[in-house]
C-alpha cells in the first residue's frame, strides 16, 4: 500500500487500524474515495473507549452500539460506503 498523507493524516492498513483501535487510539474512517479532512465531514473518528457516531445528518444520529472494531467498521460501511463515495472504508491515523 502506498503511503498517503493528507492534512496531517496518514493512511494505514485495516490490520494496523484494528491493532491501534484495540490499543485505545483514535482511528478516522472515510469512504475510500473521500479525503480525511473533507469540509463536508464525511468521516468518523472511532475509539474503543467511547461509542462511535457512524452517520448523522444533524437530526438523526446512528451510533454503533458495540465497541468491537469489526462492528464499527461494518456499521460505517452500511451507512457511508456507496458507488459514489467508495465501496470500502479507508483507515487513517493522525500524525503527532
Amino acid at each position: 500500500m502506498n503511503r498517503i498523507q493528507i492534512g496531517g493524516y496518514t493512511r494505514i492498513t485495516k490490520k494496523e487500524a484494528a491493532r491501534r483501535y484495540s490499543a485505545g487510539e483514535v482511528i478516522r474512517l472515510t469512504a475510500c474515495k473521500l479525503s480525511p479532512v473533507s469540509p463536508c465531514g464525511c468521516y468518523s473518528d472511532t475509539q474503543r473507549d467511547s461509542y462511535t457516531q457512524v452517520d448523522g445528518d444533524g437530526f438523526n444520529t446512528t451510533v454503533a452500539r458495540n465497541r468491537e472494531f469489526e462492528t464499527v467498521v461494518n456499521a460505517f460501511m452500511y451507512y457511508n460506503c456507496t458507488n459514489e463515495t467508495g465501496r470500502y472504508p479507508a483507515y487513517w491515523k493522525k500524525e503527532a
